[in-house]
C-alpha cells in the first residue's frame, strides 16, 4: 500500500488555499454531490495524487502540489500543474458515478477510461477560467495528464455536439455525472443533434436508441485508454466514429421503415432494461431513477461508490480490464470491481493493488510504481 501521507492541519495555509481552489473547482460547475471527507493528506512525492473513493480523503504530493499553491517562487508552470491536479480531483469528487437502477448505464470497466478521460476533458475545458477566478489568469495548461483518455473523449465530445446540445452542455451535465452514463450522456447528444427529426419523441424509443449508439462506442480499449498515449485514444475514436456513423444509418434506416416500433437492441445493463420490459408488460411504472451512487456508506461525502483517483482510474490500479484477451465485452457483461473500489482481476495479476491511490504524474503506460523525474501532465 502506498504511503498515505500526513493529515494536513485544517488551520493551516496550506489547507486553507487547497480548500479555497476545491469549493472554486465546484462553483464553477455545482453538482449535488460532494464526497471529499474534508481530510486532505500530503504525500512525499512519487505522483501528484488522488482521490481515495473508500474514505473520501484525497492524497496530494506535498512538493509536487501542495507546495506549489502557497510557494511565491513557484514557476508558473508548476502553478498551473498543482492547480489542475486540485481541479482533476474535486471533478472526482463531486461526481456521483453509480447508477444501478438506470438502463443505459455502463457498470463495466469501459467507464474506467471514460471517467478519467471526461475528468481530464473537464479540466482541460475549464482551466483557463478556473485559474483566472483562482487569480491567475496567466497560466496555462500545456498537455493532459491522461492523453489517450483524453483524447478519444474529447473527440467523442466532438461527434456528440452540435445546435441542439454541445459541447459545454455535455461537460456541465459530465461534472454531475454519474460517470458510469457518460457514454448516455455522449449517446443523447448523437440523438438530439443527429437524429431528432427522426427517433420520435418518447422516452422508451430515445432510450433504446441510446442504448444502441452507446453499443457502438463500447471499444475494447476504454478500460486501458488511461495508460495510452494520445495516438491511441486518436485511433480509437476514430474507430468509434465509424461505428457511430453505420449505427447513425441503421436507426434512419429503421425508423423510415417502422416509425412506430422502437429500435430492438438490448440494454447495457442489461437486467434493469429486462425489469422495465416485465414492468411494463405488467403495467407497473418500472424501477425509481437512481442517480447517486451505489453501495454508499455513512454521508455523501464518503462512499465508496465514487471515481477512482487520478492516474488511477475509479479505484482501479493496473490496466484493471477483468476481461481483458477476451474481446471487446460490449454491453450487458458487468465486472463492478471498479464501481466498489476493489482491483480488477487483471490489475490484480499485473500490479500491486493501490486501492484509491492518486498516481499523477506517473506517465502514461507504465502502470502503477513507475515514477518520473518531472511533474509534466501526460
Amino acid at each position: 500500500m502506498a504511503d498515505v501521507g500526513d493529515l494536513v492541519a485544517r488551520d493551516s495555509a496550506v489547507y486553507q488555499e487547497f480548500a479555497r481552489l476545491y469549493q472554486l473547482a465546484r462553483d464553477l460547475r455545482p453538482t449535488g454531490t460532494d464526497r471529499w471527507s474534508g481530510n486532505l493528506y500530503a504525500t512525499p512525492g512519487g505522483s501528484w495524487g488522488g482521490y481515495n473513493p473508500s474514505t473520501g480523503d484525497i492524497r496530494l504530493s506535498g512538493p509536487l502540489v501542495l507546495r506549489h499553491l502557497v510557494d511565491p517562487s513557484s514557476t508558473a508552470q508548476e502553478r498551473a500543474e498543482a492547480i489542475a491536479t486540485v481541479l482533476h480531483e474535486a471533478t472526482h469528487a463531486g461526481m456521483a458515478v453509480d447508477a444501478p437502477n438506470e438502463p443505459n448505464a455502463v457498470r463495466t470497466e469501459h467507464s474506467i477510461g471514460a471517467i478519467e478521460g471526461f475528468a481530464e476533458l473537464r479540466t482541460m475545458s475549464d482551466f483557463d477560467l478556473y485559474a483566472a477566478q483562482a487569480g491567475y489568469p496567466e497560466l496555462k495548461l500545456r498537455k493532459p495528464q491522461y492523453p489517450g483518455a483524453f483524447a478519444a473523449m474529447d473527440s467523442l465530445a466532438e461527434q456528440a455536439s452540435g445546435p441542439a446540445k454541445d459541447r459545454d452542455a455535455f461537460i456541465a451535465e459530465g461534472t454531475r455525472g454519474p460517470g458510469v452514463m457518460h457514454f448516455d450522456q455522449l449517446a443523447d447528444g448523437v440523438v438530439r443533434n443527429r437524429l431528432a427529426e427522426v427517433v420520435p419523441f418518447h422516452e422508451e424509443h430515445r432510450r433504446a436508441v441510446r442504448a444502441a449508439l452507446i453499443g457502438a462506442m463500447l471499444h475494447r480499449g476504454w478500460p486501458v485508454l488511461k495508460h495510452m498515449p494520445a495516438e491511441t485514444g486518436v485511433t480509437i475514436a476514430g474507430e468509434i466514429r465509424q461505428k457511430l456513423n453505420s449505427k447513425v444509418d441503421e436507426i434512419r434506416r429503421h425508423y423510415r421503415a417502422s416509425p412506430g416500433e422502437v429500435f430492438p437492441v438490448d440494454a447495457p445493463n442489461a437486467q434493469v432494461g429486462r425489469e422495465r420490459v416485465l414492468d411494463r408488460a405488467k403495467g407497473g411504472a418500472g424501477p425509481r431513477r437512481q442517480v447517486d451512487g451505489a453501495g454508499r456508506a455513512g454521508s455523501a461525502k464518503t462512499g465508496p461508490g465514487n471515481t477512482g483517483p487520478r492516474n488511477t482510474g475509479p479505484g482501479n490500479t493496473g490496466p484493471g480490464n477483468a476481461v481483458a484477451g477476451k474481446g471487446d465485452p460490449g454491453v450487458g457483461h458487468p465486472s463492478l470491481r471498479f464501481l466498489s473500489g476493489q482491483a480488477g482481476a487483471a490489475g490484480a495479476v499485473r500490479g500491486r493493488p493501490v486501492l484509491g491511490d492518486g498516481a499523477r504524474g506517473r506517465g502514461t503506460g507504465g502502470g502503477p510504481g513507475q515514477g518520473r523525474g518531472e511533474p509534466e501532465r501526460g
